[in-house]
């Protein structure tokens, strides 16, 4: 075994339901992650934003405590859920469905996205919505995306500063990170204590002119070692227990059942692990 506190096996990274697709069942995800040997799974529960359709199991309907049973079940942990956006469609009750959501699954974070543009209204949400999910031990990663209102690491600093949240910190994507401008020394300079979840998979080191941000995070990208981005120096600058998903729905495998999926994604993220902090 390697003593580098960096090196990654697979049961100790989590497999993000994007890996399988933006509308993946969790129960289909709990499933991938087991049969490839993950320790844990990060779920999408609702729709990103009020009214847009989502048949499955939801913050506002049944099903979360048989999501719950089967994750127990498989010996998988809920590492996170994403649940509704900050929108000028949210309300504070959608927020709170997210709070209750990630209660009766026992998972301790909400991962956060944000396409409120008017930021004083998201700094007021979000401090009565972190303040009831602190109420049930449940903290937020608030995700900065350059096509979101929340473009970097300091627009969200900010935001996180304004609605005096004390369990909100930041989730770091390293796709959007490398997009927004930033890199392994800007997340080096944080206090390491805020960040919460850090989101990893691989791209071209430059995004193709004639592929908008959006759908380049969503069909752009690749397995851990496929691309071009610094992800050795991103793994380094983070703290030795950082909580690290991956997030590779590969569009050249989107027809391989979830398992192989998530498979594939395990295969290169051991590969990767080994070869840089073996």
């Amino acid at each position: 075994m390697s003593g580098n506190p960096r090196r990654r096996e697979v049961r100790g990274l989590t497999l993000g339901f994007l890996s399988l697709g933006a509308s993946a069942a969790p129960l289909d995800v709990l499933s991938a992650a087991a049969q490839a040997g993950f320790g844990a799974a990060g779920l999408r529960i609702s729709a990103r934003n009020p009214g847009d359709s989502w048949s499955r199991p939801n913050a506002e309907g049944d099903g979360l405590e048989q999501i719950r049973a089967r994750a127990e079940a498989l010996s998988i942990r809920i590492s996170s859920i994403s649940g509704y956006y900050v929108s000028d469609k949210t309300s504070l009750s959608h927020l709170l469905a997210n709070v209750e959501a990630a209660r009766r699954l026992g998972a301790p974070l909400i991962s956060q996205g944000c396409f409120e543009p008017k930021l004083g209204r998201v700094a007021g949400l979000l401090r009565d919505y972190a303040r009831a999910a602190a109420d049930v031990g449940v903290r937020i990663a608030l995700e900065f995306m350059p096509m979101s209102t929340l473009k970097t690491i300091d627009d969200t600093r900010r935001v996180i500063a304004e609605s005096d949240a004390r369990n909100v910190g930041l989730l770091i994507d390293s796709l959007h990170l490398a997009r927004s401008g930033a890199g392994a020394s800007d997340v080096r300079a944080l206090d390491p204590r805020s960040i919460y979840l850090t989101q990893l998979c691989d791209a071209p080191a430059v995004r193709a002119p004639t592929t908008t941000l959006f759908d380049e995070a969503m069909s752009g990208r690749l397995y851990l070692g496929d691309g071009g981005l610094d992800l050795k120096g991103l793994v380094a600058a983070l703290p030795p227990d950082a909580e690290i998903e991956l997030e590779t729905p590969v569009v050249g495998d989107a027809a391989l059942p979830g398992g192989e999926r998530a498979k594939r994604a395990a295969e290169k993220a051991a590969a990767f692990f080994a070869s840089h902090f073996g």
